[in-house]
């Protein structure tokens, strides 16, 4: 079984990537949030696997945790498939998903492509004994505690990119450090 790629990146699109192995390409599929080198350089990838009769897809991840998740995620959930988990880890980071289900926020994981309102509190209950939240989160470099970090994504819900709803409420914590998440997305929307 194939684990892990290392090897020259030599295309990729928003959505997969083709990696040269000793003159074999591989066409792995990975989410909108991986970090990918320039063409021609060397990419490693952590791979997972599904084999069928007619087809073998590889998915790939960063980290050893992202493709555990999607291991997980794949194989503990009746009814999500490979696309659906995919959807999962380009909306958000491993992070922020884990914050998501340690939670219990089904309304944010119902955000996902694919992924309805009771598909969502099915995640959670079934993952919610394997998922631990902390209090902070570092996000981007940045340290939030939980209530900052629920306005971050319930910002990203809303519509606004990461990068965005993490200035936004950047802007606001610093003056409000105890704020509650609703208040921080109600005036970080009202003084952008």
């Amino acid at each position: 079984m194939i684990v892990s790629l290392e090897g020259c990146l030599i295309a990729h699109t928003p959505l997969s990537c083709i990696i040269n192995i000793q003159g074999v390409g591989y066409e792995v599929f990975i989410p909108l949030t991986i970090d990918l080198p320039k063409i021609d350089e060397v990419v490693k990838l952590w791979i997972y696997a599904i084999y069928r009769e007619d087809n073998q897809s590889l998915y790939g991840f960063n980290t050893l945790e992202e493709r555990n998740f999607f291991k997980l995620i794949v194989e503990k959930i009746s009814g999500i498939g490979p696309r659906t988990a995919l959807a999962m880890l380009s909306k958000f980071k491993l992070s922020e998903l884990n914050h998501c289900i340690a939670t219990k926020n089904a309304i944010l994981l119902a955000g996902v492509p694919g992924i309805g309102k009771k598909t969502a509190e099915k995640i959670i209950w079934e993952l919610s004994d394997k998922i631990k939240s902390t209090n902070v989160h570092i996000i981007g470099g940045n340290t939030f505690n939980s209530q900052q970090n629920d306005a971050i994504l319930g910002l990203i819900a809303l519509g606004y990119k990461r990068t965005e709803a993490e200035a936004m409420i950047v802007k606001f914590a610093e003056k409000f450090p105890e704020a509650s998440a609703d208040q921080l997305i109600k005036n970080a929307i009202m003084i952008r």
